[in-house]
């Protein structure tokens, strides 16, 4: 009877472990279906160089963005993943990053949007998209009339951190994505300001006069122009509305001349047409070989330069003090170059 009995419980402990492996063996399978649910993740998010390819990479002038995003299942019902989701660059990780995650859903389609900086970083502007058209609006920006070339140099600097002035950018097109594990949304920003470059340099047969020592840049001033201004996009040409004219850019640098132009402000502005009114203001100063120095100032209609700013436009104006008057140049290119002009 005891054999019996000792036969029966082992049949029984067998029967338990045999329940154990099956066990085991869902726990993996669950652990297998975790795997594929991957989170929406971003890659390097790269700047179009307006009308070319990726020119620099987001995170190298904006540290956030904001996301939108929308997923259609079979059902053709489309449900917002993002709202106005802020996502950072993580310069420790080298990321982009958010939280809560959220993860990928398989046989969906996705559409994102996108624009930076995200405005929590922005204490005035408001920023919202058209859940039909998708277009993105930006009410309220405000510029400071920051010069963003703190040292005359020449070239261009294009910094934009630690300053408070900010080159909104927009994901023109979105971004399409299918419900994979693993893919991660890549963005192709393009700005949405004008830059305003500003240099001066000196003639030659001016630096050759042996009576003259020096020539510097004391100051230069642009205004007035629009300090605040609205965003909305759509297909016309004409997306900002740019209102409250007190806007002054000013550079002040002791800056010394030579025969090579010399960058001594860089700036944003708004998209707007030129009114008359907008002026450019440089003073400078002889220094002559006696001690004594004239103090002079040159004064042009900023409208004499360009009838308007567009959008992802670098405009250049570029001063030559000569012997007996003042010219400059102008130039216009894609926000990511320059010309020695």
């Amino acid at each position: 009877m005891r054999k019996v009995c000792t036969k029966y419980l082992l049949s029984i402990l067998a029967l338990l472990l045999c329940g154990c492996v099956e066990n085991d063996v869902l726990i993996d399978y669950s652990a297998q279906k975790e795997n594929k649910e991957k989170p929406i993740g971003f890659s390097g998010c790269f700047i179009n160089n307006a009308l070319t390819r990726h020119a620099n990479e987001l995170y190298e002038h904006l540290p956030s963005m904001g996301v939108w995003a929308w997923c259609t299942g079979m059902s053709g019902v489309s449900e917002l993943v993002f709202d106005n989701q802020q996502v950072d660059y993580n310069a420790d990780s080298l990321r982009w990053e958010y939280a809560p995650l959220k993860y990928w859903r398989e046989a969906c389609d996705y559409d994102f949007y996108a624009y930076a900086p995200h405005e929590a970083s922005q204490n005035n502007a408001q920023v919202s998209i058209d859940a039909q058209s998708r277009g993105i609006s930006i009410l309220g920006a405000h510029l400071y009339g920051h010069n963003l070339q703190d040292t005359p140099t020449d070239s261009v600097k294009e910094l934009f951190r630690n300053t408070p002035d900010v080159d909104w950018m927009l994901a023109r097109n979105g971004q399409h994505a299918v419900g994979e594990a693993g893919l991660k949304v890549e963005f192709i920003m393009q700005h949405l300001l004008s830059k305003l470059n500003i240099s001066v340099k000196a003639d030659e047969e001016l630096l050759n006069r042996p009576c003259l020592v020096g020539l510097s840049v004391d100051s230069v001033v642009v205004g007035a122009l629009p300090a605040q201004g609205d965003f909305v996009q759509n297909a016309t040409p004409q997306e900002w509305t740019a209102y409250d004219t007190t806007l002054y850019i000013k550079g002040t640098r002791a800056c010394e001349l030579g025969a090579k132009p010399m960058y001594v402000m860089e700036s944003l502005v708004f998209p707007q047409e030129v009114s008359e009114d907008a002026m450019v203001t440089l003073y400078y100063t002889y220094h002559f070989s006696d001690n004594k120095h004239e103090h002079c100032c040159f004064r042009v209609p900023l409208s004499d330069a360009f009838a308007a700013f567009v959008s992802s436009r670098s405009y250049t104006i570029a001063f030559t003090i000569s012997p007996k008057r003042i010219v400059f140049d102008t130039g216009v290119s894609h926000w990511e170059k320059y010309e020695n002009l």
